[in-house]
């Protein structure tokens, strides 16, 4: 995947599933207001090394390199209400954790944990993980196999 490329590789990443697709036109709306938020992000009046990016219909995700510049409490808490504001706006809900998305053949579906049988699952299946913390993580394990995944305990 190819994504903040003018990031080193263990800049942080924060991923947000949005609870359902979104459309196109969404896509379009929310990838430019990102890209105003992440202009005036800033922590204690600094601003941070950050981009933001739709990743897929299901995936946003902002990066920041922490050796330039950390993040604090209170730049972290303002992207989340920046992402919870546009949630409003779209109708979506970018903190949902009740679903999962896997790779379906190529394509990303969406499914609740409940859908989740015991026994039904063998760890190979390839899921978007929501918990990945770096770049690295995002470039070169996005999507992994259940089994190595922070939802492991689900085989």
């Amino acid at each position: 995947m190819l994504v903040f490329e003018n990031f080193p590789s263990n800049s942080r990443v924060w991923l947000y599933q949005a609870n359902r697709a979104l459309t196109a036109t969404e896509i379009d709306w929310l990838s430019f207001e990102m890209e105003q938020f992440v202009k005036e992000w800033a922590a204690h009046g600094t601003k941070l090394w950050a981009d933001g990016s739709v990743l897929n219909p299901y995936f946003v995700a902002f990066v920041v390199d922490e050796s330039v510049t950390p993040p604090s409490g209170c730049s972290i808490d303002s992207s989340v209400k920046f992402l919870k504001a546009v949630g409003v706006e779209l109708g979506i809900d970018f903190f949902t954790r009740m679903k999962v998305c896997q790779d379906n053949n190529g394509a990303i579906q969406q499914i609740d944990f409940a859908e989740f049988k015991e026994g039904q699952l063998n760890g190979e299946e390839l899921i978007y993980d929501a918990l990945i913390s770096t770049l690295e993580e995002l470039t070169t394990a996005w999507p992994r196999k259940l089994k190595e995944s922070s939802l492991s305990a689900l085989v």
